[in-house]
C-alpha cells in the first residue's frame, strides 16, 4: 500500500507544478510546453493509485 501512496505524491506534485507552470505561462505570454500524452499518463498513474487507497489495493 506505501507504494499507493509514493506514486500518489510524485504524481500530485507533478501535476500541480505543471497546472503552476502552465498559469505562469498564460499569465506571461509565453508558451506552455508539456506534451498532452505525457500529461495524460501522469494524470492516469494519478488516478490509479487514488483509486487503489480508497479500495486498498495495491496497483503498483
Amino acid at each position: 500500500m506505501g507504494v499507493n501512496y509514493l506514486v500518489l505524491a510524485f504524481t500530485g506534485i507533478y501535476l500541480a507544478g505543471t497546472f503552476g507552470y502552465y498559469k505562469y505561462a498564460m499569465k506571461k505570454g509565453i508558451e506552455f510546453r508539456y506534451r498532452p500524452i505525457q500529461l495524460l499518463a501522469v494524470a492516469v498513474l494519478f488516478l490509479f493509485a487514488l483509486y487503489g487507497i480508497i479500495v486498498g489495493k495495491q496497483f503498483f
